[in-house]
């Protein structure tokens, strides 16, 4: 790259056009030049394999999420990275893990016990001093602010 290709480029050019450049080189050139060590192109060597090749899953992102676990409060709640959020009342006491991108931190799913139990909510601290709380019990009494 550094011999064939930086070589023939002009150093004032943006990023964009650099990016471009470097596509059109590599599909151009490089792609289509025998190389010395396998006898072939890098195209006829990747394409000797394309039966390997499979479609990315649809929930591709999902496999490159965050994961904490935490304990989910008796006031319903949990925190990450000092952002607050409710659970669902049933989750109280439970170990929790908690899935999310950290550029979508307002999307966070639990699991609990291997099984999808939803999304997190972002913390109504008004609605959640609202709830009455048995003290004995440690879950939420009769509440109007039921959650799930």
């Amino acid at each position: 790259m550094r011999s064939r290709f930086l070589t023939t480029i002009d150093n004032h050019l943006g990023l964009e056009e650099l990016n471009q450049l470097l596509s059109a080189w590599i599909r151009e050139h490089y792609h289509q030049r025998v190389h010395s060590s396998t006898g072939e192109t890098p195209f006829q060597r990747f394409s000797r394999h394309l039966e390997l090749l499979r479609t990315a899953p649809k929930d591709l992102d999902d496999h490159f999420r965050k994961e904490v676990r935490r304990r989910v409060n008796k006031d319903l709640t949990v925190s990450i990275e000092s952002r607050v959020y409710e659970a669902p009342t049933r989750l109280i006491g439970e170990q929790i893990r908690l899935l999310y991108h950290e550029k979508s931190p307002e999307l966070v799913e639990i699991f609990h016990q291997g099984e999808s139990e939803g999304f997190l909510i972002p913390l109504d601290a008004h609605g959640n001093a609202q709830v009455k709380r048995d003290r004995a019990a440690s879950k939420p009494e009769n509440s109007k602010h039921s959650l799930f």
